[in-house]
């Protein structure tokens, strides 16, 4: 050990390195992996919780990498942490109350194991978040000089390379990763990616997480392109780079992305306006390009690349609308369920279905008790009667090792809506689709967002049904990853109405604030919130308005904005291991770079 310290010591080392290593591999994993699912979760997801493909692998690369960055730190403590001053010791505070708050919601979670690990296809749990913290407090303290700025824009290029890459044979529908040679790479026989043409996602598990991604890194290299003048072909690169951020976030075609690169280009407005004047020209012909390419990918793909747009504007408008006498139950085919002593009541918007079993045969009635014709086929119970005629019912053996038909599916204009299983006293009961477990129809509190339940893509009905959630989470959250426990899941009208099917599962709030607040409590989103907000003042006062920038100032300003775009992107995306070590990484980097500067201006 005395020899690598001597080493060292005499050689000029850059500890920042390991953090661009980390940056460059962890976002690009794809693989195949066990999940070691707990029985909560396979009665929600059922057997399809097993395995997952985009979360397990990088959060565990991510563990390891950062034992070893906890081990670097230990071993050269006093060469490595030597950064103090009031703001930064801010941060620290506000940040250790937010780690220990997250460590208190899982110790105390109802899902421990979920808390601490992470659940399916996100493993995002505390042992995750403990990693990010553990990036952002190296990467604020390892960034010494403007020459480590270079590895994070150098894995900048490699992630977005790579993944605008991949994204265009997504996009044109030939995804890579679920050809033959793909899924040997990856490790799994037959992929099953619910992601249709016309939308990429690379190795950042959806599209609308490309965007946060996006938000993140084309302020930075869209500014760098701007400001670079001394390397021709460096500046060249940082063009290319920008360019296919761009692809990236239109070929995504998520709305957060947008909203976060709106938002981060007014901020940009704001910080950069007397240098906007003063280089207008290139900044125009910059813009102009940008247009010209977007308008003419627009066109090439008839209309694909922009087609969320309209949908943003749409919403926006839509929420100053008047909808405070709009019943969801009136839109959707079946208003309720009922149970009355062995039959099910289906109730539908002008009858009801009446559903029983009798003298080994399933039997139909009206509202009337009058019997309705539903003629038994191979496995399928169709009806001529004109009120229910867009109703059928599929039935089978649903239980392991049942000698009977125990199971019936109701189907709706072809699709499978609910599932009851026959008790052995013949009674009817609903069953999950997914883990084949009783449940019965909710109708949970709400607030907000009534009649607005489809408002971007479905958010408004989540965060309607979420924000009564939080009066439970003043102190400590339900644990890292467990919102999917506590989201009223059999709310199966509700649903049905923003869905199209009952049979969606909502594993995650679509919003990184409420995200926090539910999972790790409002004491540390308190403190999340006290990080961010104390980072971005200060880079306001450092950077605002200048008339000329050094290198650092440029680094650290661009670095804001990069902050900044996740960060809005986040009020409609949530944090996920593909994309979080990245803005972990930037924020600590915008943190050591503030502080660099702070020291400059007082000396």
């Amino acid at each position: 050990m005395e020899n690598i310290k001597t080493f060292f010591k005499k050689k000029n080392i850059d500890f920042f390195f390991p953090v661009a290593f980390i940056l460059g591999i962890v976002p690009l994993i794809v693989r195949m992996s066990p999940t070691n699912a707990d029985q909560d979760t396979l009665n929600i997801f059922g057997q399809a919780a097993q395995f997952e493909l985009f979360s397990q692998k990088k959060a565990f690369l991510l563990m390891i990498f950062s034992i070893i960055l906890i081990a670097l730190s230990i071993v050269y403590f006093k060469k490595i942490f030597k950064k103090t001053d009031k703001i930064v010791n801010s941060i620290l505070i506000l940040g250790s109350i937010f780690l220990v708050f997250t460590l208190l919601s899982s110790v105390f979670s109802a899902h421990k194991q979920v808390a601490f690990w992470g659940i399916y296809d996100r493993a995002e749990g505390f042992i995750t978040i403990a990693c990010y913290f553990t990036l952002f407090i190296y990467s604020i303290y390892a960034f010494r000089t403007t020459n480590d700025y270079k590895c994070i824009i150098i894995p900048m290029f490699i992630l977005v390379g790579i993944n605008a890459f991949l994204g265009l044979f997504q996009y044109v529908g030939q995804d890579l990763i679920k050809s033959e040679l793909g899924s040997l790479i990856v490790g799994a026989d037959k992929l099953n990616l619910l992601y249709e043409k016309g939308k990429l996602y690379g190795t950042l598990f959806h599209y609308n997480y490309v965007g946060s991604f996006a938000a993140i890194v084309l302020p930075i290299l869209f500014g760098l392109t701007l400001f670079e003048d001394e390397d021709i072909m460096y500046k060249i690169t940082l063009g290319i780079a920008s360019l296919l951020s761009v692809w990236l976030l239109f070929g995504s075609t998520s709305r957060a992305g947008i909203i976060g690169i709106s938002v981060a280009a007014i901020f940009a407005v704001i910080i950069f306006w007397k240098l906007i004047i003063k280089k207008w020209k290139p900044l125009a012909i910059f813009f102009i390009t940008i247009i010209v390419i977007s308008v003419g990918l627009n066109f090439a793909t008839k209309g694909a690349i922009f087609e969320r747009i309209p949908g943003l504007i749409t919403d926006t408008f839509s929420v100053f609308k008047d909808t405070s006498d709009f019943d969801y139950r009136d839109h959707t085919p079946v208003r309720d369920l009922k149970y009355t002593d062995k039959d099910v009541q289906v109730v539908l918007q002008n009858e009801t279905l009446k559903i029983s079993y009798e003298n080994n045969n399933y039997v139909f009635k009206n509202s009337k008790d009058e019997i309705i014709d539903f003629v038994k086929g191979d496995k399928l119970y169709t009806t001529a009667n004109d009120t229910f005629k867009n109703i059928t019912f599929k039935f089978g053996k649903f239980a392991p090792g049942s000698t009977r038909n125990d199971g019936l599916l109701l189907n709706i204009d072809g699709a499978p809506i609910f599932m009851f299983v026959l008790k052995n006293d013949n009674s009817m009961h609903q069953i999950n689709i997914n883990s084949k477990k009783d449940i019965d129809i909710v109708y949970p509190e709400t607030f907000g967002f009534k009649g607005k339940e489809k408002l971007g893509s479905m958010r408004g009905y989540i965060w309607s049904r979420a924000i009564p959630l939080l009066k439970d989470n003043l102190i400590l959250g339900s644990g890292p990853d467990t919102f999917v426990f506590r989201f009223p899941q059999n709310d199966l009208i509700g649903l049905y109405y923003a869905y199209g099917t009952p049979n969606t599962i909502v594993d995650k709030p679509h919003n990184l604030y409420l995200q926090i607040a539910l999972n790790e409590g409002i004491i540390a989103l308190v403190a999340f919130l006290g990080i961010m907000i104390i980072y971005i003042i200060d880079s306001i006062k450092l950077y605002a308005l200048k008339k000329d920038y050094n290198k650092p100032q440029i680094f650290g300003s661009l670095t804001s904005l990069g902050v900044i775009g996740y960060l809005f992107a986040g009020i409609f995306n949530d944090s996920v291991v593909s994309v979080a070590p990245i803005f972990w990484i930037v924020l600590g980097v915008g943190v050591a770079l503030n502080y660099m500067n702070r020291n400059k201006l007082v000396k």
